[in-house]
């Protein structure tokens, strides 16, 4: 796989059979009265299956009560595969949410996902 930035100034993904842009979101919450009890932790865990599916220019954000996850993958793989490792694992940090995001953002470099967050009323620089 190789990375180049385009005429716009976005990062494409050349795979060795096909191009993409952009990336993933996967967003869980905590239920309404829950706090996650070690974010840390978490964000160790979320780093092990990002290495684990060799996801690609990844980005966690953990706060009191929601974690972002944005990422890029290998086309070979689906994001269920992703969803299901998540949330196999996450159980002991929290009592989370029965729903949760999954969907296609436009770009995973920082000053993107800066506004992405922003827009959702969070502060990339305070977890």
């Amino acid at each position: 796989m190789k990375k180049e930035i385009d005429k716009d100034g976005r990062m494409v993904y050349k795979f060795s059979h096909s191009v993409a842009r952009g990336g993933y979101l996967y967003a869980h919450k905590c239920r309404e009265e829950n706090t996650i009890t070690n974010k840390d932790g978490l964000r160790y865990l979320l780093q092990t299956i990002a290495k684990k599916y060799e996801l690609i220019d990844v980005t966690i954000k953990v706060y009191d009560k929601i974690f972002f996850l944005f990422f890029q993958m290998k086309l070979s793989l689906a994001p269920q595969e992703i969803i299901d490792a998540v949330q196999e694992k996450i159980t002991s940090f929290s009592e989370w949410d029965e729903d949760y995001v999954i969907t296609g953002v436009d770009e995973l470099q920082e000053k993107y996902l800066r506004k992405d967050l922003e827009k959702w009323g969070m502060d990339y620089d305070k977890e």
